[in-house]
């Protein structure tokens, strides 16, 4: 019994550490210093002290298949957490060619600021209309650009980093 509750031990601490690493490798890449680090030195004693458990014991199978088991569900978990998170900010872009002011008004009357451009397409002038927003608030968005335009041309990117701009009172971070 003491075998399986070790290799539940490492399979347990491994998700975690995976999970936080995943975490930590977000907040290094949007800039946020202080939680890249945190994150960063949980997620290396997590595997320190799971590796330790495992190399304590090589002849164990358990242990190993809960480290790497542990490994692919932290994975899975990490993704979920940066999902649910929704840290950071995302550029929205839609591409119109008929509706792309009434996106923009749609948009606006939401409480998001939208700025307009046009240019030409293959065929036919185009209206683009560009959101920047907390990744929050990208589902919202799309929701309203599908509502408008439904065959409007839209893409989200990651906006790494957002300096001034017309924000809605709750959603600036």
């Amino acid at each position: 019994m003491d075998v399986f509750l070790e290799a539940l031990l490492i399979f347990v601490l491994r998700v975690l550490g995976i999970a936080v690493g995943t975490l930590s490798t977000l907040m290094t890449v949007q800039g946020r210093k202080f939680y890249a680090v945190a994150t960063g030195f949980i997620s290396a004693l997590v595997y320190v002290v799971a590796i330790g458990k495992v190399v304590a014991n090589l002849n164990n199978i358990w242990n190993i298949l809960a480290y790497c088991g542990g490994f692919a569900v932290g994975t899975l978990v990490g993704m979920a957490w940066e999902q649910r998170l929704a840290l950071g900010f995302a550029e929205v872009r839609a591409i119109s060619t008929e509706k792309s002011a009434a996106l923009a008004e749609a948009l606006r009357q939401a409480g998001f600021g939208v700025t307009e451009y046009y240019g030409r397409g293959r065929e036919t002038v185009v209206g683009t209309i560009e959101v920047i927003v907390p990744r929050k608030n990208v589902d919202t968005v799309l929701k309203i650009a599908r509502s408008v335009d439904e065959n409007a041309i839209v893409s989200v990117t990651e906006a790494r980093t957002v300096r001034r701009g017309y924000w809605k009172p709750d959603t600036r971070r």
